[in-house]
This record gives C-alpha cells, sequence and structure tokens, in this order.
C-alpha cells in the first residue's frame, strides 16, 4: 500500500488538487490519487453534519472503497448512522485509533462484529468542528498498513483540515446544483407525511410490508395505506414504480430520511 509519507507543511501540489474537486466522484478519485499516497490505507469514510443545539447530525456520507452493507447495518430505526467512534471524539475531540482486537468498553457487540465482518482494522479518526459554516465533518481511515501510531495521527492532524474543506465545497455544490434544477419530485417528497417518509426509507432498503410494519410499530394494512397515499402524492401507479422513481435520487436524501451515503 506504500509508506507513510511527511505531511509538514501540506504540499503546494495537493493543495492545488483541490480545486479541481467539485463533485462526489471527483472527491472519491481525489482520495484515492492525492490522500492515499500521503496516509496509506484501502477504505475511506467522510461525514457531514449540521451543528444544531442538541449536538450535531450527520447528513451525509461519502464514501471511497468503504463497505455500504456496514453503514446499512449500523442505522438506528430513524434511518441515522450510529458509531462508537464519531461518540468518542465527540468527548475527547482529539484523533482516535481504533483497533478491533481491542475495542472500547463501550463499544456494542452488534457494532463490533459487523466492523470485524467487513474488515474495518487499524482505524484512524478525527473530525473538524466548523462554527463558522454550523457544520462539523468526520474523516475515519480504515485498513491501515502495520500499526497505526502517532505518525498516523500526525498526518491525520494536518490533512483534517483540508478534507473539511473539500467535504464542504462538494456537498455545498450538490446542494447548489439541485436547487438550480427543476424538481418535481422534491415538492411531491414535502407533501410526505413523517411516517410515510419513514415507510418509504424501509421500503427503499428492501423491507417487505411485514418487516416495515414490525420494525415501524404498525399493522400490515396501516403500512398498505401509507404506501397507498405515497403512491397518490409521488404520481405513482405501483410500488416498483415508486422504487424506480426514488431510486433516481442518488444524490439526495428523502426529507428526514437520516443519513445519506453518497
Amino acid at each position: 500500500m506504500g509508506q507513510l509519507q511527511e505531511v509538514n507543511p501540506i504540499s503546494h501540489a495537493l493543495l492545488e488538487s483541490t480545486k479541481s474537486v467539485r463533485s462526489v466522484a471527483d472527491f472519491k478519485q481525489w482520495t484515492r490519487d492525492y490522500i492515499r499516497p500521503v496516509l496509506p490505507h484501502e477504505t475511506l469514510l467522510c461525514g457531514l453534519g449540521y451543528l444544531h443545539a442538541g449536538g450535531v447530525s450527520l447528513d451525509f456520507l461519502l464514501t471511497v472503497d468503504y463497505p455500504i452493507e456496514h453503514i446499512e447495518a449500523i442505522r438506528n430505526r430513524a434511518g441515522a448512522i450510529d458509531t462508537p467512534i464519531l461518540r468518542r471524539w465527540l468527548a475527547v475531540q482529539q484523533p482516535l485509533i481504533f483497533e478491533a482486537e481491542r475495542p472500547w468498553p463501550d463499544v456494542s457487540d452488534a457494532w463490533l462484529t459487523s466492523f470485524r465482518h467487513h474488515d474495518l482494522r487499524n482505524a484512524v479518526v478525527h473530525a473538524v468542528a466548523d462554527a463558522e459554516r454550523c457544520v462539523g465533518t468526520y474523516h475515519s481511515f480504515h485498513r491501515i498498513p502495520g500499526t497505526p501510531g502517532p505518525r498516523h495521527v500526525a498526518a491525520l492532524l494536518r490533512l483534517a483540515p483540508l478534507l473539511h474543506q473539500v467535504v464542504c465545497t462538494v456537498i455545498e455544490n450538490l446542494s447548489t446544483n439541485h436547487r438550480h434544477q427543476e424538481d418535481p419530485l422534491a415538492a411531491s417528497l414535502a407533501l410526505l407525511t413523517k411516517r410515510e417518509r419513514e415507510v418509504l426509507r424501509l421500503l427503499m432498503l428492501g423491507k417487505t410490508n411485514s418487516e416495515i410494519a414490525s420494525l415501524s410499530a404498525l399493522s400490515e394494512n396501516t403500512v398498505k395505506h401509507h404506501l397507498t397515499r405515497s403512491f397518490g402524492k409521488l404520481q405513482v401507479k405501483n410500488r416498483a414504480q415508486l422504487v424506480r422513481r426514488l431510486a433516481a435520487q442518488t444524490t439526495r436524501p428523502i426529507p428526514g430520511s437520516g443519513t445519506w451515503v453518497l
């Protein structure tokens, strides 16, 4: 995978490379071409969330060769991502090293089982809180060769502000592009109730009506009622058409659907 490079200071070439990063696809290729040689790793997860009175949400995840199955396995019932690594960072606000074979006491068995199953070993993690923008970003490097140590932490301390700026730019561009596009579907989605959005989120995860009923503490008849009302509001005729139409929204979440994976 390569040797850990010195990054003090950030090179001019690395700074210049950020100017061409505008989209999600640009970001993924940029990290492979420019970040991976500096801090060797096999898989990367970057998140962005908005700061609010209750803390910070995790609204977007940018994945680079990262197992999406692990993300889906750790979603809570509201569709958000719950990770002990981010919780620990919020408590200490310092770079963290996490090794699956030496887990912290507060790590749940279910989370750790999924983490190990997807081979997310040797993790080095840092985040950035940006009060001016009212956002925070989260950067989680995994499968680092050898044993992560102080040099990896030092590299991440220098890289995190740069990653923060690039992630913010990508998400801002994503939002701006959508605001400038005609989007009748967005207007239709705004008509959905909170419960209808929850039912649709589970439907998009491939759940059956029976499974949706169980997860939402509803009867199957009520689930069918919510789906029928959603069909009418979104102007589709059946479940398959609804899934196709929502799946076309590859870069924007259903409002209130929790963390969106890009």
